[in-house]
């Protein structure tokens, strides 16, 4: 993964995606055009909306997109899959984790703040998903349920996939309880070294590395799947992070042209 400009912003582009012909994609960073105001895209994370809107105006004019044509989905942690057309209401979007389309020119996206930002592309079947995972949809395996939805709607299989997984926390930074610890077990096994144990039932868990299986799992190829090693706590100078008590939110997306 490598930080870019286009126009004014300051963005990042997975190795693989940016190769690819027929799509564009982005990450965001942080940090602006402006000095001194931070590039959130989250109308939750500020009294300044204002700001928030010229922010996804300036993203959807480096797309390539009408601003009416950049769509995010209100996000709460669970599994609901929309998939999105140019008649889409924001109404469809409310309590939605992932989007899909395979309508060109429309730019969907997810927003995080150490969560998983994950981008997939069907190349055969020219569709594109953005999904957010924390560990409430890593354990209830948004991601595959996202590759399945795909596949019902567009005929999606593994090998048509070009995945990349986003900048969020990293197993060193992210240790979680015995709740998550349980949760863990019961989606993917005690066997699946997800964790490294720490004292008091807690462990370090490697949220990279769950989203790879359920790509693995789905038929997706490793050398196709993108992980950007970038932890958001640890490059807290470009991407927010909620751990460090950040309130804005930096995000992912991507669009068939």
């Amino acid at each position: 993964m490598k930080r870019t400009q286009i126009n004014d912003l300051h963005l990042w582009q997975f190795d693989d995606l940016a190769a690819t012909p027929g799509i564009r994609h982005f990450v965001t960073d942080r940090s602006t055009h402006e000095a001194g105001e931070e590039f959130t895209l989250s109308f939750s994370s500020t009294p300044d909306k204002e700001l928030v809107r010229r922010n996804r105006h300036l993203l959807a004019k480096a797309m390539g997109v009408d601003d009416g044509h950049l769509f995010f989905p209100s996000q709460v942690h669970k599994t609901r899959i929309v998939r999105v057309t140019s008649q889409t209401p924001l109404a469809e979007l409310l309590e939605t984790d992932a989007l899909m389309t395979n309508q060109k020119g429309l730019c969907i996206a997810v927003m995080s703040a150490d969560c998983v930002p994950i981008l997939l592309y069907d190349k055969t079947n020219k569709a594109v998903a953005a999904v957010h995972s924390g560990w409430r949809g890593t354990v209830a395996r948004i991601l595959e349920k996202t590759l399945h939805a795909m596949h019902d709607a567009f005929g999606t299989e593994g090998k048509d996939i070009i995945a990349g997984i986003g900048p969020s926390v990293s197993q060193d930074a992210y240790e979680v309880g015995e709740e998550v610890v349980q949760s863990v077990h019961h989606a993917f096994g005690r066997e699946s070294g997800l964790m490294i144990p720490q004292p008091d039932d807690k462990a370090k868990l490697d949220l990279w590395k769950a989203n790879q299986i359920q790509l693995q799992e789905f038929g997706v190829h490793d050398k196709v799947i993108e992980i950007s090693n970038l932890c958001s706590v640890k490059n807290n100078a470009h991407f927010f992070s909620a751990r460090k008590g950040d309130a804005g939110r930096f995000a992912a997306g991507i669009l068939l042209t």
